[in-house]
């Protein structure tokens, strides 16, 4: 078996979000600039030409993925304790006694429950799952989120 690891420069995103830390305790809003790598792994190399399969077929994927979230503010759509409201130009985030308004072109809502390094590489992996139909031999897809220097999470699937 094989692991192909991509890591490149541009397969990053800086967002806003603050994390749900309990049912009345929150971080501060505040940014980050997460980096990922995606490894797939595959069961063979084409026998002719010696290789898994083109890396630039996936590169511009995993970019993709990484542009939709990049400079906004993330905010979880399935929140049991985030309250979302949108009225077409600004969303309003509500959580306990504070709220928020962004303007709504600076937002994405994810469908998750927290902006979490956990929620995000999770998202990813998911996202590129549904790009990667087409890509042959390939056992299993891992996205690592890297949060800060030293600090990552990985989400695995499996074929």
């Amino acid at each position: 078996m094989y692991t192909v690891h991509l890591a490149k420069e541009p397969f990053k995103f800086s967002c806003s979000h603050f994390t749900i830390l309990a049912a009345d305790r929150a971080e501060r809003l505040h940014g980050h600039n997460y980096q990922v790598q995606v490894d797939i792994s595959v069961d063979k190399v084409d026998a002719k030409l010696g290789f898994a399969f083109d890396f630039n077929a996936v590169k511009p994927l995993i970019r993709k993925a990484c542009d939709e979230l990049d400079e906004r503010i993330l905010l979880p759509a399935q929140s049991p304790y985030l309250q979302l409201k949108s009225n077409g130009t600004q969303v309003e985030a509500v959580f306990g006694k504070k709220h928020y308004a962004f303007p709504q072109e600076d937002t994405m809502s994810l469908p998750l429950t927290n902006i979490t390094s956990e929620e995000l590489a999770r998202h990813l992996c998911e996202r590129l799952l549904k790009d990667m139909t087409g890509l042959p031999h390939w056992t299993s897809l891992c996205v690592h989120v890297e949060e800060t220097r030293g600090q990552s999470v990985s989400y695995q699937r499996d074929r």
